[in-house]
């Protein structure tokens, strides 16, 4: 986790543009190992891949591995990184349960919830003479309900972060220690022609940045940082269904009649005419729409 993470005011429309990646240059044959097609990447939403671009994650995604035995199947988040041998994917899996005893009762609810807090936490550390040794750090601690996963950054990374984020925007002792305690706060910043607009801050670790401002009250604040895919988004040649919280992708000749009923209401709000895929009169209209039990492994390839 970088220390200079903190956004300004002036540098957030940059972060928020800031990409690492791009759609063309997806590793589709590694993502496709994990029977990943390109139709199932190429339909996710954009704000999706937005995230991906940026070095964020992908939701959690149905995975399937051929093995010797067969096929086994799954659902991991992935993300891209650089190498010198060029793009590689990142796959965070899902396990069986979260293991969540290290932390008191009050603290899991909080996690559970889907909120940051700070907590003891045993860090592993390499000692000069090369030996693997524990030692017991503060750290912030984020938990991933989709992957069961616990993460965590050390308290002075953010700390120093938040120190700025604070003077930038004379935030007082009182809500900053809000922050701490993985609350958001609003704060009102001046705009055009001497009005005041809100500006929200709160920690999320799923980022680059951990220390996130974003212009408006604390709903859109959830709204851009805990965005979920909708039950339908439609691509150009299937769809991703969530259930639930579970999604699935159905191509184009699989579409049920509670698909194709969610694809003509979205067509007449858009004002498109609709039409039967299989009669050959008109092309469908499908705009994208943007609405193990152990401890954490990353699979590279």
């Amino acid at each position: 986790m970088p220390s200079n993470f903190a956004i300004s005011k002036s540098q957030f429309t940059n972060y928020m543009e800031e990409k690492k990646f791009y759609r063309e240059d997806y590793p589709l044959d590694i993502l496709g190992e994990f029977g990943l097609t390109e139709e199932m990447i190429y339909d996710l939403p954009d704000f999706v891949h937005e995230t991906i671009e940026r070095g964020g994650k992908s939701p959690l995604l149905p995975i399937s591995i051929e093995q010797s035995f067969g096929v086994t199947h799954g659902y991991a988040k992935f993300s891209l990184i650089d190498t010198e041998e060029g793009i590689d994917v990142v796959f965070y899996p899902r396990f069986k349960q979260a293991n969540l005893v290290a932390f008191g009762e009050e603290q899991q609810n909080a996690l559970i919830e889907g909120k940051v807090i700070v907590a003891d936490i045993n860090d592993s550390f390499i000692t000069p003479e090369g030996v693997e040794d524990m030692q017991r750090i503060k750290a912030f601690v984020q938990f991933d309900k989709d992957t069961n996963t616990v993460i965590y950054v050390p308290t002075p990374a953010i700390g120093k972060n938040l120190t700025a984020v604070a003077m930038e925007y004379d935030i007082s002792g009182d809500d900053l220690l809000r922050i701490w305690d993985g609350d958001l706060i609003t704060v009102r910043e001046a705009a055009e022609r001497g009005s005041e607009d809100p500006v929200t801050i709160g920690v999320d670790l799923f980022t680059d940045t951990g220390v996130i401002v974003i212009p408006g009250a604390a709903a859109q604040w959830e709204n851009t940082v805990r965005r979920t895919m909708p039950k339908y988004s439609f691509g150009n040649d299937g769809c991703w269904v969530n259930q639930d919280g579970r999604l699935s992708y159905v191509s184009e000749e699989n579409f049920t009649k509670d698909i194709m009923d969610a694809l003509e209401r979205l067509a007449k709000q858009n004002g498109m005419t609709f039409q039967e895929p299989d009669t050959q009169k008109e092309k469908v209209l499908q705009p994208q729409v943007g609405e193990v039990e152990e401890e954490q492994r990353q699979f590279v390839r």
